[in-house]
């Protein structure tokens, strides 16, 4: 919420006190912590490939690709 007054949120305080805010910031805290957790656990998971995994990887591309054209080019004739 934006109080577009800096003797408002002044008020406000002294009307509601400081845990509203304090709540609030615990739990844009735990969301920040709950997000970096993610995050690392994300980038756990996919590291970079192997050499082994990149060879694989590209040569299975490199058949569909093949198997694409050849198609493509049955269709055609």
């Amino acid at each position: 919420m934006s109080y577009p007054y800096p003797q408002d949120r002044h008020r406000d305080r002294k009307e509601k006190g400081e845990q509203p805010y304090k709540d609030n910031h615990e739990a844009v805290t735990q969301k920040h912590a709950e997000l970096q957790t993610e995050a690392q656990a994300f980038g756990e998971a996919n590291l970079r490939e192997s050499d082994e995994e990149r060879v694989t990887r590209m040569e299975q591309e490199a058949e569909e690709r093949f198997r694409r054209i050849t198609d493509e080019k049955a269709n055609q004739d």
